[in-house]
């Protein structure tokens, strides 16, 4: 993307640690990140200093996938869950279904939506700070009545829904939310202009807002959706392999067990290949849309590039 411009905040502080959970995410498995550390331990080593770098990504990625994958309960296929580890360690594994409003989902799923929410909250958070900080407050009125619109009644829906604060309360902090916001969106987002005006625009950006909010939650569900694609290729290479060298004898066990190395081996390299290019490609997407798009970020700067003696 685009180097910070001179009305952009440094967005590497927040893009960097959504971008290495995103990549665990949708690789899932703590064995690919354990394979990840070690690989880029054992590159970095090999490779010329300015690529070497690299390799601190690479390690990075891993153990952020190592970690995740262990909460998910998933190592090179093999369902934590269902092998003998003691029950003290399972109970820590985030796996199974959850009931939310009399249906039943995947609880990954909701984390992955949870973690959506989470990141637009973030990058309209930033875009309000950002806005206020180069153009003024005046200038910023309509930014911040999104952000409590958006924000403030997540906040306030996820209260109510864990039952901290009443239905009650809950509903007139709604109303009090909304009628601030819509008081910076619909009237004050632009000093300048005539008042029937601002309407339309607030109008306009209502539009925007609800066609392109709700594609842009859903768009976190790849998360899952990969994460779970990755983990069944893997138990499917597990059961190829095992299918081998079940009920075989003598030589015909030999040459089982060859064959169940060869796919073990080749087929877990090839879903580590096949994870890790579209866990690094969906990621920079949510990066690059759904969050450069609700922060603001433009991204239109040059490089600074110092004189200097040859």
């Amino acid at each position: 993307y685009g180097m910070p411009g001179g009305t952009d905040f440094d967005p590497t502080p927040i893009v960097a640690p959504f971008f290495s959970l995103f990549f665990a995410f949708c690789m899932g498995d703590a064995g690919y990140g354990i394979v990840l550390i070690l690989l880029g331990f054992f590159l970095k080593k090999k490779m010329k200093k300015e690529l070497a770098g690299m390799m601190n990504l690479v390690m990075t990625l891993g153990v952020f996938t190592t970690i995740l994958g262990a909460l998910f309960g998933t190592f090179f296929g093999i369902s934590l869950l269902d092998s003998d580890i003691p029950q003290s360690l399972k109970q820590y594994i985030v796996a199974g279904d959850v009931e939310l409003f009399g249906s039943t989902y995947n609880v990954q799923m909701i984390i992955a939506l949870a973690i959506g929410i989470v990141h637009i909250s973030i990058a309209m958070t930033v875009k309000a700070i950002n806005s206020t900080v180069f153009f003024g407050l005046k200038e910023s009125l309509s930014a911040w009545g999104w952000w409590l619109v958006v924000v403030g009644g997540a906040v306030i829906g996820t209260l109510s829904f864990l039952s901290i604060i009443p239905a009650e309360v809950s509903k007139w902090a709604f109303i009090i939310v909304g009628a601030v916001g819509a008081l910076g969106i619909y009237i004050l987002n632009n000093f300048r202009r005539n008042v029937l005006l601002n309407i339309g625009a607030g109008l306009w950006d209502t539009y925007n807002m609800a066609s392109g909010l709700l594609g842009d939650i859903l768009s976190y569900i790849r998360l899952f959706a990969l994460g779970l694609a990755g983990g069944m290729l893997g138990q499917t290479f597990n059961s190829l392999a095992l299918m081998v060298v079940e009920g075989q004898e003598g030589i015909g066990a030999v040459l089982g067990w060859i064959g169940f190395g060869l796919i073990i081996i080749f087929g877990h390299v090839l879903n580590i290949a096949m994870s890790c290019l579209s866990a690094f490609v969906h990621p920079l997407r949510l990066t690059f849309v759904e969050y450069f798009k609700n922060a603001g970020y433009e991204g239109k700067g040059t490089e600074y590039k110092p004189f200097k003696n040859k």
